[in-house]
């Protein structure tokens, strides 16, 4: 079978890319200096790479396009995402449209839910395809230069951040799911504290475990007047 190159970045949900591969038989190497490999495959890389290796991208190219497709998504409030298997050129996300599967977007999904089911998705399209692909028999479909969508940055920690008063007022949920568990929404609490907003309504202060709302007003409701 064909030698392929495998480049990811360590996680549970770019690994299963790993592993199908290995499953199917493919032989791997993980040295970006290996110069005997036929192919690179790359998921959640977040590198530039040669051109005409595969990248696996969770959305449905060319829309969301950049190093985070999926919080911005949900951010979005997006019912369909998806996963897409494109040639590699030299601009990031931008290469010919070698396979897509759609994935939906559940109520409660996080950024790692959504990654994680994404590329299930993308491992078993990728293993159906390879075949006819290293045998040049899919056609392969242009994307168009501009993606309907802006370009998807990275987060810093201080996109996190939400003022108490925006706090008493109430933080969009999809805010809160989509930039768990990077950068995380956070708060300063008057009295100095940072109070973390995670999923499923629960808090955390910092250095404690987390607690539903209710512990905290408990707590704390002479903060929330």
């Amino acid at each position: 079978m064909v030698k392929i190159l495998f480049l990811g970045n360590n996680t549970g949900y770019s690994n299963q890319v790993k592993t199908a591969l290995i499953k199917a038989g493919y032989k791997l190497s993980i040295s970006i200096l290996d110069r005997t490999a036929e192919l690179i495959v790359s998921a959640a890389y977040g590198r530039k790479l040669p051109p005409d290796g595969l990248n696996l991208h969770p959305s449905l190219l060319p829309a969301y396009r950049g190093a985070t497709p999926v919080p911005h998504q949900i951010l979005d409030g997006a019912k369909q995402s998806g996963i897409t298997i494109i040639k590699m050129t030299g601009e990031f996300d931008a290469g010919p449209i070698v396979a897509q599967e759609a994935v939906p977007v559940l109520p409660d999904d996080t950024d790692l839910d959504l990654l994680n089911r994404c590329f299930t998705a993308g491992s078993r399209l990728l293993i159906k395809i390879l075949p006819d692909y290293l045998n040049n028999k899919i056609t392969l479909l242009p994307q168009p230069q501009k993606s309907p969508t802006p370009y998807c940055k990275r987060f810093t920690k201080q996109d996190g951040f939400v003022s108490w008063d925006e706090f008493k007022v109430g933080v969009d949920d999809k805010k809160i799911r989509a930039l768990f568990p990077w950068p995380g929404v956070w708060t300063t609490m008057p009295n100095g504290k940072i109070l973390k907003l995670l999923p499923k309504n629960m808090y955390q202060l910092e250095g404690k475990q987390p607690i539903t709302f209710c512990q905290f007003k408990t707590g704390y409701s002479h903060l929330l007047q």
